[in-house]
């Protein structure tokens, strides 16, 4: 017979399941994210929809999931691409910021996400700056259509994130 007891259940207190809270809590915030998908789940038939869209379709403003931002991604001088904060509904300072001469300026117009590698249907290998908490993330993109992208955003691997759904900016 099995005994329940002799199952070993994951801490839910201490100041490590604490930190983990807080730092998933915090990028949710800045995202908005409302989705949590496990990487690795997306279908081959958007991989190929995605190549027939062609590398350039992240380029352009995109609507965040709560519509709450717009990013403007755009291709740098590396050949990767970035993305630029261009709206906000409540503008403010880079207060959270690390470096204190950071703290002064608007997180309207600083770039968010960089260093994004097209490779094989999506972007990878990219980092996100959340002003929210002043960390920096890891980030992939898939295009799942003319007018969508999934944004993931995760902290060291991808398993460990979440995602959301941007539309294009009309």
């Amino acid at each position: 017979m099995f005994d329940a007891s002799s199952i070993v259940r994951p801490k839910t207190r201490g100041p490590r399941a604490t930190a983990r809270r807080y730092v998933a809590r915090a990028f949710a915030r800045v995202l908005g994210l409302a989705l949590c998908i496990p990487a690795g789940l997306v279908a081959p038939s958007q991989l190929q929809a995605a190549d027939r869209l062609g590398e350039q379709n992240i380029v352009g403003e995109w609507w965040t999931e709560d519509n709450s931002g717009r990013v403007t991604f755009f291709k740098a001088k590396t050949g990767t691409y970035t993305g630029r904060l261009t709206y906000s509904k409540k503008p403010r300072k880079d207060v959270e910021n690390d470096d204190p001469k950071m703290r002064t300026r608007d997180v309207v117009g600083i770039i968010l996400i960089w260093k994004l590698k097209y490779e094989e249907g999506k972007y990878a290998d990219g980092y996100v700056y959340n002003p929210e908490d002043g960390n920096t993330y890891r980030i992939e993109v898939t295009s799942t259509g003319k007018d969508a992208i999934e944004v993931r955003g995760f902290m060291g691997i991808s398993l460990f994130g979440q995602t959301q759904v941007w539309k294009r900016y009309r």
